[in-house]
């Protein structure tokens, strides 16, 4: 049996965890340190990005000011973490050449969950591992794992909820609906559980460290002997903290999605969600800047900006393009457990899309980021001539007394009147949806009386989670993105659906006026 360190340093700043974590890496990598089992624990609170993530696309970063929850990027992969002085973390720092494989892949996922599901079972909780890399309770999750490698050494961390405010957590993350969507669910509370929640009390640390050290010593055979840092981790620890402490560090994943050129899209596959955020040097038609953000793990560590940067210049060609990211997934020079190139490429399809839009209706990209479209391109929804314009009840005035009725009285109160008149000015039916199962209903009408397409106002996080629903629709349509805050960032998608949201909304009137211009100069065109 194998003698492993245990090390247990307490709670410790996010830059301090953060430069732990590499020091540990880059040492074992170097033979230079023990194999080791660490506990990590955050004063004070935390919210951690993934190492592909972006501090804007993934963090409220004014309320985290305010309330003192420090920022910081992990050094691996996954979705951002909300991590408070109850939850304890745990990370294995090891040689590759004890688990005999090179790249991790599902089947290490899985040895390194055992012993914290082992540890569980201790307290009496039957959980299990859920691929890609979570550890649940009756299809909750409790633990979320990533990992890293440096040349010889694997680097593979998780956290265990122990009592879970999930409030705050909702407030300093933004959580993306592309998750919500892939596991059939409307709320963040049904995703997620603790050991309060699962126990009905909070056990200490102390018993739930114990039980996982017996977890990790039955599982993977080895003797946890409890030492702290070597002189040789004390020394590159204490140089590392300033950088983990930086912007340089914190902020190095910066995409340019507030650029007015930027085209960006989003793509959530069974394992991992996927955004790309793309310029496009209109007049070369080649890709002047190129950045790939999300939750997945990658491998190597510096595979994906390898990636950015033998796609970066390259012609603004679906062929061209793909070629080069299946490339890189044949050749082993990147490797995205669970994903293959074909996923990974989703998010461009709906870029190219976009890109089509601007260039053929001369909308400017900004605007192309506010549209989707569902069963066909934009251009053939416009050649089909839209009749119908379905409208959101969110919209409506609060007090209106028809905020929950199809009809409106276009009194001047909300944006649905003005969006209103501007529907009936071009012949088209309009109709007020007043909740989910209505939608379905209209959906189901349209197709019915044989319409043709339809332009439909709803939220971005709406159109992405029922994307399926909209396409099993079968019929042709452009989604405008509303302003203001949504049902998914007030996490009320389960009112919403009822009719019983109770904020308000409001439609993007100069929006729906580009693409009715669009429509007006079709229509025109076609008389002429």
């Amino acid at each position: 049996m194998k003698e492993w360190r245990l090390l247990d340093a307490g709670h410790m700043t996010a830059a301090q965890n953060m430069a732990m974590d590499d020091t540990l890496l880059e040492l074992k990598g170097a033979q230079k340190t023990p194999d080791t089992i660490r506990f990590l624990q955050f004063y004070p609170s935390a919210v951690l990005i993934g190492y592909h993530q972006s501090v804007q696309e993934e963090i409220r970063e004014s309320y985290c000011l305010e309330k003192g929850i420090e920022i910081n990027r992990r050094i691996t992969g996954g979705g951002a973490i909300f991590f408070d002085e109850n939850q304890i973390g745990w990370e294995i720092i090891c040689d590759k050449s004890f688990f005999n494989m090179e790249i991790p892949n599902q089947r290490l996922f899985r040895i390194l969950c055992e012993p914290v599901i082992n540890a569980l079972g201790q307290m009496g909780i039957n959980a299990a591992f859920r691929p890609r890399n979570d550890i649940e309770i009756k299809g909750r999750k409790i633990s979320g794992t990533g990992g890293t490698e440096s040349d010889r050494a694997f680097f593979f961390q998780g956290t265990l909820l122990v009592d879970f405010d999930v409030d705050t957590m909702l407030k300093s993350l933004k959580i993306p609906v592309e998750k919500l969507r892939a596991k059939e669910i409307d709320s963040v509370k049904e995703r997620v559980t603790c050991l309060n929640w699962e126990l009905g009390y909070t056990p200490s640390s102390e018993e739930i460290k114990s039980a996982i050290v017996k977890g990790f010593e039955e599982c993977l055979n080895i003797k946890l002997i409890a030492s702290g840092l070597t002189k040789d981790e004390e020394t590159l620890f204490s140089k590392k903290i300033r950088y983990y402490s930086s912007p340089e560090w914190i902020e190095m994943v910066k995409p340019k999605q507030a650029g007015k050129e930027a085209l960006q899209a989003a793509s959530k596959v069974e394992n991992g969600l996927i955004r790309f955020t793309i310029t496009v040097d209109s007049a070369r038609n080649r890709i002047q800047d190129i950045y790939i953000t999300g939750d997945f793990l990658s491998f190597p560590g510096r595979a994906l900006y390898d990636l950015e940067s033998a796609l970066k210049n390259k012609p603004f060609s679906r062929d061209e393009l793909f070629k080069i990211v299946e490339g890189f997934f044949r050749e082993g020079r990147i490797t995205i457990p669970g994903i293959s190139p074909e996923e990974f490429f989703k998010p461009l399809e709906i870029v190219f899309e976009k890109a089509a839009i601007g260039a053929e209706y001369g909308i400017p990209p900004e605007v192309c980021n506010q549209i989707s479209v569902t069963n066909g391109s934009f251009k053939e929804v416009i050649a089909a001539e839209p009749s119908v314009l379905l409208l959101p009840y969110c919209a409506k005035d609060l007090a209106c007394d028809l905020r929950h009725a199809k009809e409106c009285l276009w009194c001047g109160a909300c944006t649905v009147g003005r969006a209103w008149e501007l529907g009936l000015e071009r012949g088209l039916d309009v109709r007020c949806v007043s909740s989910f199962e209505d939608l379905l209903s209209e959906l189901e009408s349209i197709r019915q009386l044989g319409e043709k397409a339809f332009i439909g106002c709803c939220c971005q996080p709406f159109f992405t989670k029922h994307v399926n629903d909209f396409e099993k629709a079968g019929v042709p349509g452009i989604l405008l993105n509303i302003d203001n805050t949504t049902c998914y960032e007030l996490d009320q998608a389960k009112q919403a659906y009822k009719g019983n949201f109770n904020s308000q909304t409001h439609i993007n009137i100069d929006l729906l006026e580009t693409v009715f211009n669009v429509i007006d100069e079709y229509r025109a065109k076609g008389a002429a």
